[in-house]
């Protein structure tokens, strides 16, 4: 386009230009308000999409958090009853140990008392007892051997 000198203009000829300058600014003008609102709408849409999705994702992040909290509570409940079991057995345990103590003593007395018989003398005591039930024994009409 070539540049119009206005200075050499008449004055209908400048309201004209004017005029199609103007006209020119409001179709601007129009094709940006157009063009904003377009823009806001898309905006508006896509606020309306995500918002919802956003909101249950918040929802299932404080759901799976309490979920969370609870288990880690269950967890402190479970260990604890651990530790108090643990230490039911350790008390068991020295319980057991003192049993085995005590039958390991008596069993040890057995056992001496076992090994203080002689052996030689309860085989002599068998053998009187024997010659002296015999006799009887024919006596009262039983059978030896």
């Amino acid at each position: 386009m070539a540049k119009k000198n206005y200075a050499e203009m008449s004055d209908h000829d400048l309201l004209v230009e004017m005029l199609k300058a103007q006209e020119k600014d409001a179709r601007r003008g129009l094709l940006a308000a157009i063009s904003g609102f377009t823009i806001a709408g898309v905006f508006a849409v896509a606020l309306a999409i995500i918002i919802p999705v956003a909101l249950t994702s918040l929802h299932n992040i404080n759901n799976a958090v309490k979920d969370c909290t609870v288990m880690v509570e269950n967890a402190s409940v479970t260990i604890m009853q651990a530790q108090t079991t643990l230490e039911g057995i350790d008390s068991m345990t020295e319980s057991v140990n003192g049993v085995v103590t005590d039958n390991t003593d008596a069993v040890t007395e057995a056992l001496e008392e076992i090994n203080s018989i002689d052996i030689e003398t309860l085989n002599q005591a068998i053998s009187d007892l024997s010659s002296v039930v015999r006799p009887l024994a024919n006596f009262f009409g039983g059978r030896t051997n």
